[in-house]
Order: structure tokens, then sequence, then C-alpha cells
């Protein structure tokens, strides 16, 4: 068989991706605890959301930003907060880790693109969105995590 006719998983070890997701997971959850704890609420992110939305790069983008965002600031400020939370928790426990990944690269996408970080760089948003691919495409929460037991019972996509 080809190298491009199987899955990922076929060719690589859950191992290959511990590392990444131990390490995004303790950001992830270190960093929405932080905004839970630190009261992280719908005005600052209504300020931050506004400069970026005069400075991005990625114009697609802004109109999301003047419609849905800035006018919604307090349930975004909630949805990322407990979103990292979520995420974090569920990489470091290695349950459900892929659509934790998914979670996470959604989370993380639109940050880059609100931010206006190059899609190519060393900046965080890009970099932890480089290692959720990886978390998601070696199927890391089944080393050592709960997505080993889970991996008859969820969907492949999820566990």
């Amino acid at each position: 068989m080809g190298f491009f006719k199987g899955r990922i998983e076929d060719y690589s070890s859950p191992l290959a991706g511990l590392p990444a997701r131990l390490f995004t997971g303790y950001f992830f959850l270190m960093y929405g605890i932080e905004k839970a704890t630190a009261g992280f609420g719908g005005s600052a992110l209504r300020e931050t959301l506004r400069r970026w939305a005069g400075e991005t790069r990625y114009a697609f983008y802004v109109p999301f930003l003047q419609k849905a965002a800035i006018p919604h600031a307090e349930v975004f400020a909630f949805l990322v907060t407990y979103g990292e939370i979520a995420v974090g928790a569920a990489l470091l426990l290695g349950g459900a880790t892929r659509l934790a990944a998914l979670g996470g690269a959604f989370l993380c996408l639109n940050f880059l693109f609100a931010s206006g970080v190059p899609l190519l760089s060393v900046e965080q948003p890009a970099v932890f969105t480089l290692l959720l691919v990886t978390i998601y495409a070696t199927a890391a929460g089944r080393a050592l995590g709960l997505d080993h037991f889970l991996k008859n019972r969820l969907p492949r996509w999820a566990a």
C-alpha cells in the first residue's frame, strides 16, 4: 500500500503527538484559567477587537468582527475563556482529543485572523494551530489518554 492510500495513524504512533498534546493542553488550560480568574470580560475584549478590526491584514474577517464579535463581546469573552479551558482539559486528559484539537484550531484561527498575525510565522496562534493539526493527525489521545478506551465508542474524527 502506498503512503497516500492510508490514514496517517497507519504510519505514525500516537506517542509521536503526545508531547505536542501535553504542551498545547497545558497552555490552553492555563490561558483559560487566567482569563476566568482575571475577570476577562466583554469591555476589554471589545476594545481589543475594535483596534484589531482597524489594523488586521485579513479584510474578509473585518465584517465578522464589526457585526458579530464586537457587538456581542461579552458572549465571545465567555466562549473564548471556557472554550480554552475545555480544550486544555480534554487535551491533557487525552479524551476526545481530535475533537478538542479541532476546537482549539478553530479558536487559534479566529485569533489569528482577528489579530492579523501572518499565517506563516512563529507567533502563538500559528504555532498552536500547527501543533493542533499534529495532534489531530496522530490521534495523540490514544497514547496515555482516555481515547485509548474511547476509540471504539466515539467516531474516528473525535477520538
